[in-house]
């Protein structure tokens, strides 16, 4: 929780989803304003001494309690009558534009790595997986025999892994014989972390030419 002492007589404390999860509450507690709730916001006001040397004067304490769009709140309490109303007002339109640039600024983060990651993905090659070599043999059969792909085969656990690059090929022979695959087996992204793995963990069956290969035997 952050607290912000707006001036003598009011206060105001933002409560963030963590903070809810730690004390067991809901929005639902906060605004039926049950005992838990209740419980939780006097406790603020007293907390509120220690935090920014808030002191309460008077028995009336006005509070408004406005939901956050990341899932917390921002309690602000005053008890100097209509004239603290107007502080909460403002400070709450401040907060609130604050909330919305950090969730934009993280947003736009997001974003950039969502970004990062598809430019991680190697399109100069293709990867597919299938569940059978009977299945991978069925694909390669099914290229062009005028078409050379420079290719690698792989197994990893029940998997085969048939990983073919697009060297000399134009984009749309490459895509094109890439799409003839998706009736036997599925493709997946190609990063440098799969490859990896792969080489690491996975039993090179076939190490070049592997679509040229398995074509011919497919074929006898």
């Amino acid at each position: 929780m952050k607290y912000k002492k707006i001036n003598d007589a009011t206060v105001q404390c933002i409560i963030t989803e963590e903070d809810m999860i730690e004390y067991g509450l809901t929005l639902s507690d906060i605004f039926e304003r049950n005992e838990k709730g209740e419980g939780f916001l006097r406790d603020i006001i007293e907390r509120a001494h220690e935090e920014v040397g808030y002191t309460i004067s008077g028995e009336s304490i006005a509070m408004q309690i406005t939901p956050l769009k990341d899932k917390g709140l921002a309690v602000t309490f005053t008890n100097e009558g209509p004239a603290g109303f107007r502080d909460i007002l403002q400070h709450l339109k401040e907060v609130l534009q604050g909330v919305s640039a950090e969730l934009n600024r993280q947003e736009e983060e997001e974003q950039r790595l969502k970004e990062q990651e598809r430019a991680a993905v190697d399109n100069s090659r293709h990867m597919f997986v299938f569940a059978t070599l009977h299945q991978v043999m069925q694909y390669t059969a099914s290229i062009p025999a005028d078409i050379s792909v420079k290719s690698h085969l792989y197994k990893e656990g029940e998997a085969y892994y048939l990983v073919m690059e697009k060297n000399r090929l134009s984009y749309r022979t490459f895509n094109k014989i890439s799409a003839m695959a998706v009736e036997f087996g599925n493709l997946i992204a190609v990063t440098e972390e799969k490859m990896q793995y792969l080489e690491e963990h996975g039993e090179c069956l076939i190490a070049n030419r592997a679509v040229n290969r398995l074509r011919k035997i497919s074929m006898v």
